[in-house]
């Protein structure tokens, strides 16, 4: 590492002096899902992207210690980041002693974080300040009936203030919670922030009323307002200028010319200090590659029944059972000389439009991953191992609707009713250890003729698990609906292509083949006085070849990061979307690992580091050429995402 000295000594003079101590005005932005950071001098921007948050409405962050604190209002929660926009933990929607509903503002007072709550679901206390330690455990709360609808909370004199959308404007408490009395009620309406004044008084964001408020530091009396349209947040600036936000941006209030100018777009909120001479690891980019080898899908999609009919009548799929999916064979021809028709001592079951019903055969049937002891019939036509049935009573058919589904299950899959007039009967019966399942002359739900029914059976052998779908007659309708056929295996996946079950010839049902991209991520955060030893993970490394149970990675340090990325597209990789996020490649550590994850440690210390350095970080992984990944990958690497290490002195 003493390689990296000359590199960084340009830096350490101009970023030793005072970086620790620097802050940003930071709001949160709703249309970005991230923290954006002002000068608290004159409230230009200094950053769009300080850290991401949820995709959530998100109200206030703060500083609590050397974390940011982001409550959440429609999450229900308060998530703590480090500065790289590292989750480290989150409070709510439950945690023991109570929960969080509908949360605002907060404040972080005497080692104890306030927060606003209005709601009581997730056993939320309703109206309330609920109040947590710097670990993030509950402590306490406290009742706010002067104060409903708590929107912020606010150190003041020793006590705190709360504002309130009706009743009090603000009220005062203790830090316990214990009611000290009004301290400002007025006609205005909807009190959002507060925040000090320069003067020693108070700044208040008023959400309906529409204006910003200065209220008597002693009094609460109303002393001065501006207009704010919509006003949430509330800042005074170094300079004397009001910044304030509302669901158009944020705004800087001139107190010269009387006048307020949008400075930053989004819907934006509460506005807070935080530290920026914080020490963080914060990833960038993204690591390649991730992709699905769908396999655990047979199934075609008919745009009408007329063309379901001709490619299903009189043939037969059979799906033998492998153990951990199926092997599909197309049987043409067979179906007349397979069927079974129903005795008068078959059951009939999901005998009703748009139902299902769960069956329980004599003994257990064999399925991948263990056996199924009932089955789900659904009046649509889809027959599923175990309960609940796939796709429910659901009739509109489309492939995509069988990717959230998770049975397994096997598809005839068309809007059909048993209940229509002359209709035929869904029936179920064991003959000769097979489990027959029958569409017997079931009508379809549209089109015409009128009366159009269809048979078609299941056939599953009770020992060795294989199932047989039989098309003895479709229906004859004209009907332009969707019919979906063939078979998914268990489990949520991607949306599945419609393939052609004629030209099954052992075509293999199996579980799908997932390729996760190369990730890498750091901790702890790399403080450099005291030295710190950073660990740099790398997971998901691929084998160098298949079987061998070997893995080769590399970890690429540079002082110019790229956040860009760059593709490298034909000169390193053969398939699009792998990057390098590095201008260029200071220092290269490699290894052999025999496992898919390396961890390389790396110090952080002065004088090779000096604060304020930023060094990008990247890893690479190596593999034969000649056995490409599942993608088609066949460049021989793969590159992970980036990860920025800003250095700073505790």
């Amino acid at each position: 590492m003493k390689l990296l000295t000359p590199l960084f000594s340009t830096l350490a003079a101009a970023l030793l002096a005072g970086a620790a101590s620097a802050q940003i005005v930071a709001t949160t932005n709703a249309t970005t899902d991230t923290i954006v950071g002002f000068s608290p001098v004159d409230g230009s921007l200094v950053s769009s992207d300080v850290i991401s948050v949820a995709p959530t409405t998100s109200v206030s962050a703060i500083a609590v210690g050397l974390e940011i604190w982001v409550s959440e209002q429609t999450g229900d929660r308060v998530v703590r980041y480090d500065h790289g926009g590292n989750v480290l933990g989150v409070i709510g929607p439950t945690f023991p002693g109570g929960g969080l509903d509908n949360i605002r503002g907060i404040a972080f007072i005497n080692n104890t974080v306030y927060v606003t709550n209005s709601g009581t679901a997730n056993g939320a206390p309703g109206n309330a300040v609920v109040c947590f330690d710097t670990s993030g455990n509950y402590l306490f709360h406290f009742l706010t009936p002067n104060a409903p609808s708590p929107f912020s909370v606010m150190p003041w004199q020793g006590d705190i203030l709360v504002t309130g959308s009706s009743n009090d404007d603000v009220h005062r408490y203790t830090l316990a919670g214990t009611s000290v009395g009004t301290f400002h009620n007025s006609t205005l309406s909807f009190t959002h922030q507060l925040a000090p004044a320069s003067d020693g008084n108070v700044w208040c964001g008023v959400f309906t009323t529409g204006v910003v408020a200065k209220f008597d530091a002693n009094t609460g009396l109303q002393l001065s307002s501006f207009p704010a349209s919509g006003a949430r947040g509330v800042f005074e600036l170094q300079n004397g200028n009001v910044m304030w936000t509302n669901s158009s941006g944020v705004h800087i209030y001139d107190v010269g010319t009387s006048t307020s100018t949008q400075v930053f777009a989004g819907g934006s909120y509460h506005l807070n200090l935080l530290p920026t001479g914080v020490s963080f690891h914060k990833p960038y980019g993204a690591g390649c590659h991730a992709y699905v080898q769908d396999n655990s899908n047979f199934l075609q999609l008919f745009d009408t029944v007329p063309l379901a009919k001709a490619a299903l009548d009189g043939n037969a799929l059979r799906f033998t059972f492998t153990g951990n999916g199926y092997a599909a064979t197309w049987l043409p021809g067979v179906a007349g000389s397979m069927y079974v028709p129903p005795t008068p001592a078959a059951t009939v079951v999901a005998d009703a439009s748009a139902t299902t019903t769960t069956f329980t055969p004599s003994a257990a049937i064999p399925v991948p991953g263990g056996t199924a002891a009932s089955w789900t019939i659904s009046s649509e036509g889809v027959l599923t191992a175990g309960s609940p049935g796939n796709q429910g009573s659901l009739s509109t058919v489309t492939l995509a609707n069988t990717a959230a589904a998770t049975g397994l299950a096997f598809y005839n899959w068309i809007n059909q009713n048993p209940t229509e007039a002359g209709s035929g009967k869904i029936k179920t019966e064991e003959v000769g250890g097979v489990l027959c399942v029958t569409f017997d002359g079931v009508e379809l739900a549209s089109g015409t003729p009128t009366v159009a029914p269809s048979t078609y059976q299941w056939q599953i052998d009770m020992a060795t698990g294989d199932v047989t779908m039989l098309w003895t007659s479709l229906s004859v309708s004209n009907s332009t609906s969707d019919m979906l056929v063939g078979c998914t295996l268990a489990g949520a996946g991607i949306t599945p292509v419609s393939q052609v079950l004629s030209s099954a010839n052992g075509h293999l049902i199996a579980p799908d083949g997932i390729q996760l991209p190369l990730q890498l991520s750091a901790a702890p955060p790399p403080v450099i006085n005291p030295s710190t030893v950073s660990t740099y993970s790398i997971t998901n490394l691929p084998e160098i070849a298949p079987g061998s149970g070997t893995y080769l990675w590399a970890l690429l340090l540079s002082v110019n990061p790229l956040p860009a990325g760059f593709d490298l597209l034909g000169i390193l990789t053969t398939v699009p979307g792998c990057s390098t996020y590095l201008s260029t490649w200071d220092i290269i550590l490699s290894g052999v690992t025999l496992s898919p994850t390396a961890g390389v440690p790396i110090t952080f210390s002065t004088p090779v580091f000096a604060p304020g350095d930023a060094i990008g970080a990247q890893a690479a992984a190596l593999f034969d050429a000649s056995f490409p990944l599942l993608n088609g990958e066949a460049g021989g690497f793969v590159f992970s995402n980036g990860v920025l290490s800003t250095t700073f002195v505790q």
